[in-house]
């Protein structure tokens, strides 16, 4: 069954279900989500139009990551040296690529994907359209954390306290610059002219100019920097992690921390809306809810519940819903930001809002990607 056979199907028996239930029509999102589910080795396949999972598609290994466009998708494990390619007209397995070592960690850039493996230590390049391996760069030791912007990749050695600099233009590393501790995750400003590099021991962010790599300030922090985001035009990032339940907000530009709001039950993962107002959804595995914070006012504005151990969350383009993908309970909790929008915001205590619906998808779900459906 194709794509286009499972949304046609599913389509028909939404469009029934609310017509007997006679509910009012809620704004949709015309797309899917592709959720990679750790334990149950599959990838659900879920129409966001409906809310609906039409499909899971069986692997032969755990997924940790997963990375969609058009018709293509390819998910990454850690526990495999192949990346699986998925037909997803066919929303089935369509191939594997050989990754030349196991991959430690993986992102997304300009359409191509980039991984870091070990064993043989190597940074190599996928492109997410074609499927085609495109760059296998040899790197000095085992990396950790890599990102990617404007032609150049930073990657974390943990092991050798060490980071460098990448230029994927030429396949060489450019430059590399020893830590005094072991360097956790790595992140360019959006701009790609500074690299922030976590320091989990000392609860800090080293600040790095990103193409001589030479030492800026460090930014000592409430949390361990475990989680990072950023807002939409990349002004404000969002650090959580062990130490406190709070959520520091470092000022890129200015290279300063600007405030540490409490925010949940030792919060982890995060997602920022692109839209005003723009609202930051943390989630709190421990107490299995998200803390939503309106980034103008930088206040708590809701606590959902939304199932067990909450991890990752994935936002619809159109910034109507938050998925939040349950890793205990097997589920994703979708939140309808309009409820959050319309709520009575003025009171100074902070509010619970109703979840929208909750769709089971399998056993540990860890990533998600959304793609718009194909007219």
């Amino acid at each position: 069954m194709t794509r286009r056979d499972l949304f046609g199907f599913a389509g028909l028996a939404g469009f029934a279900g609310l017509e007997a239930c006679g509910r009012r029509k809620s704004p949709r999102y015309l797309g899917f989500a592709l959720i990679a589910n750790h334990d149950g080795r599959s990838i659900a396949f879920i129409d966001l139009s409906r809310f609906q999972l039409l499909k899971e598609i069986p692997l032969d290994v755990a997924p940790d990551w997963i990375f969609a466009s058009g018709s293509r998708a390819l998910v990454v494990s850690a526990a495999s040296e192949s990346v699986a390619v998925l037909d997803l007209d066919r929303v089935a397995v369509a191939g594997r690529i050989h990754a030349a070592g196991v991959p430690q960690s993986a992102c997304l850039s300009h359409g191509v994907v980039w991984i870091a493996v070990r064993d043989p230590h190597a940074l190599i390049a996928v492109d997410l359209a074609s499927g085609v391996r495109r760059a296998h760069i040899p790197l000095p030791a085992r990396p950790g954390s890599i990102d990617v912007t404007g032609g150049q990749a930073a990657i974390s050695f943990p092991d050798a306290r060490t980071v460098g600099r990448v230029n994927v233009t030429t396949g060489k590393l450019a430059v590399s610059q020893p830590l005094a501790a072991a360097p956790g995750l790595v992140r360019f400003r959006p701009d790609g002219k500074t690299l922030f590099v976590a320091n989990n021991s000392a609860c800090a962010l080293t600040v790095l100019d990103a193409l001589s790599l030479n030492f800026m300030v460090d930014l000592p922090l409430a949390v361990a920097p475990e989680h990072i985001c950023f807002n939409s035009d990349g002004g404000q990032m969002f650090v959580t992690g062990a130490g406190m339940d709070a959520v520091a907000i470092v000022s890129p530009y200015q290279t300063e921390v600007s405030e540490t709001i409490l925010a949940g039950s030792a919060p982890g993962s995060m997602a920022a809306t692109s839209a005003g107002p723009q609202y930051l959804f943390i989630s709190n595995p421990t107490s299995g809810d998200v803390t939503v914070v309106n980034l103008d006012t930088r206040k708590v504005v809701a606590q959902i519940p939304v199932g067990q151990r909450p991890g990752t969350i994935a936002l619809t383009p159109d910034n109507e819903y938050a998925l939040v993908l349950n890793e205990q309970s097997g589920d994703v909790a979708v939140i309808r930001l309009i409820t959050i929008r319309n709520a009575n915001l003025s009171s100074r205590h902070w509010r619970t809002a109703p979840l929208f619906t909750m769709i089971p998808v399998g056993l540990k779900p860890v990533s998600a990607a959304i793609i718009p459906r194909l007219t």
